[in-house]
């Protein structure tokens, strides 16, 4: 089987580009993907989020309410992936490494500045994210912001491309390294 990728630098610059190509796409399919993470009784959870950036090293940031679970579950176990699918070119994309939580500073400030400010109203909910309420009561908000920048500094993508026939390859880090394998599908 042979690989349209001859080196780690090549694949990287192709999923940077991808990446980059969500911003001028309403439905690209990098621009959501499925977070899993586990808690501290190991128990995995998931749910979809929206990529809000991305950097050349491939780290994924996604904002979340300061207050939600998995902001919870990232500071007990750091340990995520997120999972990205197309269903046209039926490319599985799967990112891990370790998911790092930014309540202030300036990277969280400056995420916090480029959300419209409709949206940040979602920060600010009196109560936290999936609390139990009385469906006749309206949400109350407060000024304080519950923001939080979760950061996925990824460390291994695998990268499946089915097909005939199917392609599968994996980049990571070895002894500080990077390298880029070829795997059966």
């Amino acid at each position: 089987m042979k690989s349209r990728f001859t080196d780690p630098q090549s694949f990287k610059n192709h999923l940077f580009e991808q990446f980059k190509e969500r911003k001028n796409t309403i439905d690209h399919w990098l621009k959501q993907g499925v977070l899993a993470t586990a808690g501290v009784t190991g128990v995995p959870s998931v749910r979809t989020v929206v990529i809000r950036h991305i950097t050349e090293d491939i780290t994924l940031e996604i904002h979340s309410d300061s207050r939600s679970n998995k902001v919870l579950d990232v500071q007990m176990n750091p340990n995520a992936e997120i999972l990205f699918y197309n269903t046209d070119t039926q490319i599985q994309l799967k990112c891990s490494g370790k998911m790092t939580a930014v309540f202030s500073g300036p990277s969280a400030d400056a995420a916090w500045e480029n959300i419209p400010e409709p949206s940040r109203k979602q920060y600010t909910t009196l109560l936290a994210p999936g609390t139990v309420i009385d469906q006749s009561k309206q949400l109350k908000y407060k000024p304080l912001r519950h923001f939080c920048l979760l950061q996925l500094h990824t460390e291994s993508i695998e990268y499946l491309q089915l097909g005939d026939p199917h392609m599968r390859m994996r980049l990571s880090k070895k002894e500080g390294k990077e390298i880029l394998e070829n795997l059966v599908p």
